[in-house]
């Protein structure tokens, strides 16, 4: 059993990228297949965690990863070409391989576990999976002609659970709750600037990645050690000034 657990995130990570080459090779029978691999991350992520009672807690941390697995197959509902065939099993193939391979190091091997690699693989999925469910979630709205409701019902509820499921491994949950309400507040704002703003869809995503990625990393200044205000003040401005060249340069459509 251990063997196989071993292998268990190689093995998947290659099923999963499978999964998707082979939807975009039938798009017609979306969504049925690509929504196997949400399916069997979280059950590899139960079986890992199973032998030492840690289900749960790998469960809440294996959040991000399967919110990010779930917004690729939310994404190839209009992707086509070598995105479709290429960018997203590769993407689907290396989150679902690092996520259950931290996972069991982080249970069998912790010698050999990277400090906070978990933490670290949930924060670089954040903006990914953001861009993905804003270019999705305003494309139906132009395609589809869908409710302009749904970027906004979509953007707070993600980066609401993204919120949660990357809190400080030490907070505790009252006020993981708490960064839980800011990031639907947060999430608000980008849907109603998905759902308003004139731009084609890479920007859409763009913008949604840059400013959640960017709250998210403010957390950060209160934990210790303490970031210099220096950093702060460049990494905000850096922000800014990319937001502004964005919403003044780009072509409205």
């Amino acid at each position: 059993m251990l063997l196989f657990l071993r292998f268990l995130p190689f093995l998947l990570g290659i099923l999963n990228a499978t999964l998707f080459v082979a939807q975009s090779r039938y798009p017609a029978s979306y969504p049925w297949i690509v929504a196997i691999s949400p399916v069997l991350l979280v059950a590899s992520v139960l079986l890992i965690g199973w032998k030492r009672h840690q289900g749960a807690a790998l469960f809440q941390r294996s959040i991000p990863s399967l919110l990010a697995v779930s917004a690729a197959a939310y994404t190839m509902l209009l992707a086509e070409g070598v995105f479709a065939q290429v960018v997203l099993p590769v993407f689907v193939g290396l989150a679902s391989f690092l996520c259950l391979e931290l996972m069991f190091l982080s249970v069998y091997l912790p010698s050999r576990y990277p400090v906070n690699g978990l933490s670290h693989l949930n924060l670089s999925l954040v903006p990914i999976t953001l861009w993905f469910l804003a270019f999705t979630s305003v494309g139906l709205t132009v395609f589809l002609n869908m409710t302009r409701v749904l970027p906004v019902a979509v953007m707070t509820a993600a980066v609401s659970v993204l919120f949660w499921s990357t809190s400080h491994v030490e907070s505790a949950p009252a006020e993981q709750r708490r960064w839980m309400m800011l990031g639907a507040w947060m999430g608000f704002q980008v849907g109603i600037l998905c759902a308003v703003l004139p731009f084609n869809l890479m920007l859409h995503g763009t913008v949604a990645a840059v400013t959640v990625s960017l709250a998210l990393r403010s957390r950060r200044y209160l934990i210790a050690p303490v970031i210099p205000k220096k950093i702060i003040i460049l990494e905000g401005a850096s922000v800014a000034l990319f937001l502004v060249l964005i919403l003044s340069t780009a072509a409205w459509v």
